[in-house]
């Protein structure tokens, strides 16, 4: 009897296991099935999603090396259409949309464009070329008489950041000072090998700081910048120097032009330059606008045509260089 009971036992734990197993696998079947059901899901929709314009990266540095530096676009909306930016200054090609770094003004924030042959703005995205620029500013120095007006360096279109210079103790003497500093403004050595190849800005009286990158605006004008102490009402000048910064440039030698004007008095300035000004700050908040950074933001036509609007009315406008108006009296 006990025997017998003990084989029903066995008998009843086998089957409880088979069970089991047979669970366990229709269990695993189905999180297997579950698995592949999410990932055709997600394939399918990845498919049918469409791709961004974009260059990889926001940011893009000249380079120390021979022939251009051209970046690609990486993807694109998968529409026919082509490329435009805003404002003028990004060596950019229409049709392929690749970007010629060696080739741009640096210093400055552009918004490239994929439109569609219709004009339809389909996409678009925000990239800086990096460098220094300038504020176009109006210096009024009979009214700061114990002041000196400044025109300070912007760095990759932030204002808030500072430059890449004297970040550490380069000569290790215990603090950061000028010796520690390894930008240079005004460079007069283009080929760096140690010999000046031209004689610079500071020379002609754009007195530019040449570790700090600062325009001493008002000891320029004292100094002659115009080449008289009485310089014409309306008077203009152009100055284009070299510069050096230790960033990812890795020192490559870069320029900036910048224009300035003399007026006697603010009410000189022709209604012509305010609005040149004016537009330029239309622009900087076109290319800063969000609207048509995202594709799902552009599938009305009210949005589409503002796009559309923003980059033809901007596309041949440019920001360069930057005005330094000097009124004297």
């Amino acid at each position: 009897m006990r025997s017998l009971f003990v084989s029903s036992l066995v008998l009843l734990s086998s089957f409880i296991m088979i069970g089991c197993q047979k669970d366990l696998s229709t269990l695993e079947n189905d999180i297997n099935s579950s698995a592949d059901e999410m990932a055709r899901s997600s394939s399918a929709s990845s498919s049918s999603s469409t791709p961004r314009l974009s260059y990889g990266d926001t940011l893009f540095y000249l380079r120390n090396q021979a022939g251009n530096y051209i970046i690609p676009a990486l993807s694109r909306p998968n529409v026919t259409g082509f490329f435009k930016a805003i404002p003028m200054g990004l060596s950019l090609d229409t049709i392929t949309g690749n970007i010629n770094v060696t080739q741009s003004e640096t210093g400055i924030r552009y918004k490239v464009y994929y439109v569609s042959p219709a004009g339809t703005v389909v996409d678009s995205i925000k990239l800086v070329i990096s460098g220094i620029d300038y504020k176009d500013a109006i210096y009024e120095i009979a009214a700061t008489p114990n002041t000196y007006d400044t025109a300070f360096p912007i760095y990759n279109a932030r204002p808030e950041i500072p430059l890449p210079c004297g970040d550490d103790d380069e000569d290790d003497d215990g603090d950061l000072d000028d010796d520690d500093n390894t930008c240079v403004f005004d460079e007069t050595d283009l080929n760096d090998d140690g010999n000046d190849d031209i004689s610079g800005v500071i020379q002609d009286k754009l007195l530019v700081d040449i570790k700090k990158g600062t325009i001493d605006v008002e000891a320029s004008f004292h100094a002659g910048i115009f080449g008289s102490s009485n310089p014409a009402n309306g008077i203009s000048k152009d100055f284009t120097f070299y510069y050096r910064l230790q960033d990812a440039s890795n020192r490559a030698l870069n320029k900036i032009t910048v224009r300035v004007y003399h007026y006697k008095k603010r009410s000189d300035i022709p209604q012509v330059l305010l609005d040149t000004l004016n537009l330029r700050n239309n622009i900087s908040n076109a290319v800063n606008n969000r609207l048509s950074n995202n594709a799902s933001n552009l599938n009305t036509h009210s949005n589409q045509q503002s796009s559309l609007f923003r980059y033809s009315q901007y596309a041949t406008k440019s920001k360069r260089p930057p005005i330094i108006i000097v009124v004297s009296d």
